[in-house]
Order: structure tokens, then sequence, then C-alpha cells
């Protein structure tokens, strides 16, 4: 074991049905912590059995529920079980283990509570990406950092490292792929220090989801946007609105120039003016009204955390 400091420090993986790769994941992260602790989700191949067989910790859930589920399992164990610091990298042999230093090296250090492998800050690295992983991930990460004050650039990167006392501020809500955004939006929100560390992840050769790109893209972007909906409805309905109005607008001046032109109302038309006009300022209504409920709520939360 290499490890850049004297804290222990536990490299938490998530496995679904990963025998081809477990193996080689688990002895290379041995290398740079103290254990490694695989949350298997379910498999049904030999996946337990590889990774025990290369010295880890195996947690095993009785059928398959998701990568975020398996992911809370691991963090809560390794933190009950002393562990200051904690890494989590996927076990499909995307990330390379010996960037397990570079990850922990800012917890280690005290600049950061998270860290997080970003695979976008290096354009060789960017390159390597597939395009259409390239785009997809891009989208998910505007919508990722959309209302926060913290904006990073690989909001979906499994390859993260936390620090202990951190843990317990996370609502663990998502059980699948949408973990990574929502660990991101909570740290963010609590004012957490999240630093981004350059990394390379392989794709040549390997399945690197078990979810399709398109599915996978869905399923965050959906988390996303509850998450948003439930932190910042104002934007979450404002923009809704905005867009009814501005469609009620064109609708408008569609039946005003037909009727200037031919001296006869259009009933469609108009009749979607009205009520796309009516729907966008109902929206922005509610969002202001939510908006303003959530803020309450914040505050009354933040005073009842200072004790007073």
């Amino acid at each position: 074991m290499t490890e850049s400091s004297s804290q222990k420090t536990t490299a938490v993986i998530p496995a679904y049905n990963e025998e081809k790769t477990i193996e080689s994941v688990v002895t290379g992260a041995l290398k740079h912590v103290s254990e490694v602790l695989v949350v298997d989700d379910g498999s049904v191949d030999r996946t337990v059995d590889l990774a025990m067989k290369a010295g880890a910790t195996v947690i095993s859930i009785p059928r398959n529920i998701g990568k975020g589920y398996a992911l809370s399992i691991g963090l809560t164990t390794a933190a009950l079980n002393g562990s200051e610091i904690i890494v989590c990298l996927d076990s499909d042999g995307q990330h390379d283990p010996d960037d397990i230093p570079k990850i922990i090296e800012p917890i280690a250090d005290g600049r950061a509570d998270m860290v997080i492998g970003s695979r976008f800050l290096d354009a060789h690295s960017r390159d390597l990406i597939p395009a259409y992983r390239r785009v997809g991930q891009g989208v998910l990460t505007i919508a990722t950092n959309m209302g926060s004050a913290v904006k990073i650039t690989d909001s979906q990167s499994g390859y993260r490292a936390f620090r202990r006392d951190i843990l317990k501020t996370f609502d663990y809500v998502e059980t699948g792929m949408g973990i990574e955004s929502e660990m991101v939006r909570s740290a963010a929100r609590r004012g957490l220090k999240i630093e981004e560390v350059p990394i390379t992840a392989k794709y040549d050769g390997l399945d690197t989801s078990t979810l399709k790109p398109g599915g996978h893209g869905m399923t965050v972007l959906g988390s996303v946007i509850r998450e948003i909906r439930s932190e910042h409805p104002l934007l979450y309905f404002g923009i809704g609105g905005l867009i009814m109005m501005i469609a009620g607008v064109v609708f408008g001046l569609y039946s005003i120039e037909q009727f200037i032109s031919s001296k006869a109302l259009p009933f469609g038309p108009s009749l979607l003016a009205v009520m796309l006009t009516a729907l966008g300022i109902l929206f922005m209504l509610v969002g202001l009204i939510l908006n303003a409920i959530s803020q309450m709520v914040a505050d009354s939360n933040n005073l009842r955390a200072n004790g007073r």
C-alpha cells in the first residue's frame, strides 16, 4: 500500500456482473488504500468470488437495485468502520486505480471535502471519450450546475473521494445512476469545498455501463430536474411559464395579423394565445410562491442547525 497520508483510506467499488474486470480493479486499488470494499449489487456471475479472491471485503445485496443504493451502503459502511478518506471508483475497468493518490491528495492536504476525477480538464482525456458520450455528459453537467453556486466540469464521473465527516450531510435519495449529480448538488448546497483533478478514463473494449447511454442520460436528467423543482421552484416553473408566455405571444401576434389582413379572427390560434399566456402567468406565480416557501424552510433549517 502506498497511501499519500497516514489516514485510513477505503476504496468503495459498487459492482454488478463485473467478473471480467473486478479482480484487476481490486488488486490495483489495494496498492493505494487500507482496504477495498466491494458492494455487489445482485450480480449473478462470479463477481463476488473474484473480488474476495483479490482481497476485497464484499457486501452482497440480494437483488439488483442500482448504483446509488450500492454506493450509499458502501460509503456508510466505510465511514462506520473508521475510514477517514473514502474513494469511489467504477468496477468495469474504466478508472485507473493508480490515480487514487491524485484523487485523495486534496482531502489529505485539507484543501477539499470532496474531490471529483474529471475527464474534461485535460484535452487528451476529453478526446478519448466517444463523441456521443461527450455530448450527453456535457448536457447532464450543465443541468447539474443549473442553479448551483459551484460549477464543475464532469458531474457524471464516478471517480471521486470524500472526507468522512461530510458523508453524514448527504441525503441519499437516488438509488440509480442519478447518485453522482445528487451528491454534487448536495455538496454545493451545503457549501462544501469541491475540487476537481484530471483523470483519463478507458473506453476501448469496455462495456462501461449497465444502462444504454440514452437510458442512463434520461435517468440522470430526471433526477436533476426533480432536484431543481425541489430546490429552485422559481427556476423550474419560471422557465416553463416563460416558454408558455412566449408561445402565447407568438400565437397572439399571428391572430392579430390575420385579423388585420382578413378581418376575421382565427379561432384556434386565438384560443391558444389566451390559454398559453394564462398558463404561463400561472406557472410563474406558482414558482414565486413555492420559492418563497422553500426559502422560509431553508432559513428555518439553518436556524435549527446553528442552535438558535
